[in-house]
């Protein structure tokens, strides 16, 4: 039998293709009277989502923002917020997870989230450049430059202006704020929990970008654990780690990508990172490490953004 986790994603990702189908209004299509084009039929959009172009007046970028309000009214304690980095990639399939997820029998279902995509303008599916400059840290003792190291610039814009925003719009929780991202992104959210953690509670990276210039995030991760070894400390989160299994040289097709995750190490360094955290056993820090079977880079993106919102949706 499969493991419960696994059953989970499988249900939640036929669930969310499901679910994601939309009707073409105007258009009574059967099987013997067809439409007369389905490109001429207006174009789909996900039910009761907000998009926006939001420049942010401190560094001079502008972010692609969208927010699923939640469903139903909001807990005592107030909704859970999960934010999502790349969202022109991912914000739509969390959106879909979660309206499935609010859909559910009252006994079966969780606290409702507010789901906040954050990317690019632009329609394209990914921005390379941009994910380069908004999701890498910057040197030690370098800014950033228009090429990379702008974590700093957009998490700060998350705290000073889009945070704000989501809690003026709804019935927040403070204690359950959530950021989530994929490989640059995942280093994003990493680099957030050792510099700031306070900013969120909650903290989910899958594949992270470990590696990027000579893995500079360790250094980060030991400054951390050195700033905050002794009691009290004045955060609470948890983070949540996933990599696939596949994200190792021995798995590659071809001898050119064998090198790259040679050097790279995704595996060794992800599980390395959640072995120097779990040990210290803080109370303040809880660490779920997981390696997700037969998946490579890209594919671990949906099943570690199906757990991100199950993070997000946690009581406290």
């Amino acid at each position: 039998m499969p493991a419960p986790t696994t059953r989970r994603r499988a249900l939640l990702v036929a669930a969310a293709a499901t679910g994601a189908g939309v009707g073409l209004p105007g258009c009574a299509a059967t099987a013997t009277q067809p439409p007369a084009s389905l490109l001429q039929a207006p174009a789909a959009r996900l039910p009761g989502t907000h998009q926006l172009d939001l420049r942010d007046p401190a560094s001079g970028h502008t972010w692609r923002i969208w927010v699923q309000p939640p469903a139903g009214p909001a807990p005592a304690a107030g909704h859970p917020v999960l934010y999502v980095l790349d969202g022109n990639a991912a914000f739509a399939l969390a959106a879909q997870l979660a309206r499935n997820s609010a859909g559910r029998p009252s006994d079966m279902g969780a606290d409702n989230a507010i789901v906040v995509g954050i990317g690019h303008p632009g329609d394209a599916v990914i921005h390379p450049a941009e994910r380069q400059r908004d999701y890498t840290p910057p040197a030690p003792g370098r800014a950033a430059t228009p090429e990379a190291g702008g974590a700093d610039l957009l998490l700060d814009f998350i705290a000073h202006e889009l945070q704000p925003r989501v809690a003026q719009a709804f019935a927040t929780d403070p204690g359950r704020q959530t950021i989530s991202g994929h490989s640059f992104g995942g280093l994003l959210v990493l680099h957030a929990l050792f510099t700031r953690p306070t900013q969120f509670t909650r903290y989910a990276a899958t594949s992270p970008s470990v590696w990027w210039n000579n893995a500079q995030l360790l250094h980060t991760a030991r400054q951390f654990m050195q700033l905050h070894a002794t009691a009290p400390r004045p955060f609470k989160a948890q983070l949540q780690l996933r990599v696939g299994s596949l994200e190792q040289a021995q798995a590659a097709p071809t001898a050119a990508r064998a090198a790259v995750q040679a050097e790279r190490r995704m595996i060794e360094r992800t599980q390395a990172l959640a072995d120097q955290l779990g040990v210290l056993q803080w109370p303040e820090l809880r660490v779920d490490m997981a390696v997700l079977p037969g998946l490579d880079h890209g594919s671990a993106m949906a099943p570690g953004l199906i757990d991100a919102l199950a993070l997000a949706q946690q009581p406290r």
